[in-house]
């Protein structure tokens, strides 16, 4: 990311650090906050920061193109040309926004690179201006599409246009489940002493091994210590998730999910004999949970190679296929203005809030907005004389 943006968490996390027992938002959650950080953005992109993005579009058969997801308003479109600008198609109203229906009445645009239009030749006496020969463009709002004059079919058009900054590629955790079995003393029994456990590992390796234990001696943040036919299915998960969230202490294993050797990112969440491992940071997602070779019912028994216990009664399930994305960002210059669009909307409709509290809330919240465009400026002196200068010619105005 940019140095000069900030990760919508980040400032979900630094408002919730300035809440304290006094304050009108105390009792805010966490999805609350960030809902409203969402809005924010979209606030704060349409007139403020207003992000520039752009796309490129095959024009169909149906002479449209798609708009972006995060499209809020198009500013224009073209095609870049060998010079290296960006060359403008004219925009038509009276562009039919379906091209699927047959014309019923021959055109009636005049064309302009005629020669012979109107009198003689290579005169065009009566055109106007305000003509385009790259061709024209009309924005359906309705189909989300852009349509085209008939002469771009099958041509990539260019066009920039403002992102409400919300819509990109969202993380999304990765969720597996374990559902574990009973342990036991004997070679008959679920779990035994030396059974291993095999699950999709972080940083896109294939597997990570898990391997339970009765020797309290032999602790690592990869062995699961259990005592043989006395722990039920529902301990077994519970060591196994404590495993992973805080390690062995007293042996000063830390927690495999805080290990810098695996990531920082997996956390584990017991309810019965079921845990769910969560990898809860994107760059970590596993590949997938099943490859060719993965089995996650396996035994390395030592003391019996022919073992075959497993240490769940149902392969690792899918719940949550993971996502690598882009979380959304806020200009550095905007910051303040979405900290103070936040707290203004959650106590806006509060009854228990002063109403005195409310105005101020609102009254700054606008002039961090202005402070915050204001910054965005980037009109300079130089910028003002070359605008200014563009209007000098030698030769009549057009």
């Amino acid at each position: 990311m940019a140095a000069d943006y900030t990760n919508i968490d980040e400032v979900v996390n630094d408002f919730q650090l300035m809440i304290d027992d006094t304050s009108y938002d105390k009792e805010a959650k966490i999805y609350q906050l960030r809902l409203l950080a969402y809005q924010g953005l979209r606030e704060l992109k349409f007139d403020t920061e207003q992000e520039v993005k752009t796309a490129s579009r095959e024009v169909n058969s149906n002479l449209q193109i798609d708009l972006p997801a995060d499209f809020v308003k198009l500013l224009r479109a073209g095609f870049k040309g060998s010079d290296g600008n960006f060359h403008a198609l004219g925009h038509n109203p009276d562009l039919s926004l379906d091209a699927s229906i047959t014309p019923q009445v021959g055109g009636s645009s005049p064309d302009e690179n005629n020669p012979y239009y109107h009198v003689d030749l290579g005169k065009k006496f009566g055109i106007g201006g305000g003509n385009n020969n790259l061709g024209y463009y009309r924005l359906n709002k309705n189909d989300n599409t852009i349509n085209f004059s008939s002469d771009l079919a099958g041509k990539t058009v260019f066009m920039e246009y403002i992102s409400d900054g919300i819509s990109r590629v969202m993380p999304r955790d990765h969720i597996i489940k374990l559902t574990f079995n009973t342990s036991g003393s004997s070679v008959d029994d679920n779990i035994v002493s030396g059974t291993t456990l095999i699950i999709p590992a972080l940083n896109s390796s294939l597997a990570k091994t898990f391997t339970f234990s009765t020797d309290t001696t032999s602790s690592s943040n990869t062995t699961i210590l259990f005592s043989a036919g006395a722990d039920s299915a529902t301990e077994i998960a519970e060591k196994f998730s404590t495993l992973i969230n805080e390690g062995y202490p007293e042996f000063k294993v830390v927690p495999y999910g805080t290990d810098t050797s695996n990531s920082s990112s997996l956390k584990a969440s017991q309810s019965g004999n079921v845990v769910l491992l969560t990898y809860n940071n994107s760059s970590s997602v596993p590949r997938s949970v099943y490859t060719a070779t993965f089995n996650p019912n396996t035994n390395d028994s030592q003391t019996n190679a022919s073992q075959t216990t497993n240490p769940l009664t149902i392969p690792i399930e899918l719940i949550q296929l993971g996502v690598v994305g882009d979380s959304p960002r806020v200009h550095k210059f905007c910051e303040e203005a979405l900290r103070c669009y936040m707290y203004y909307k959650y106590i806006q409709r509060k009854r228990g809030v002063p109403a005195n509290e409310k105005q101020m809330a609102k009254r700054a919240f606008y002039n961090e907005k202005r402070l915050a465009r204001a910054r965005m400026m980037s009109f300079s002196k130089e910028t003002a004389l070359q605008t200014s200068r563009k209007a000098f010619k030698q030769s009549p105005k057009f």
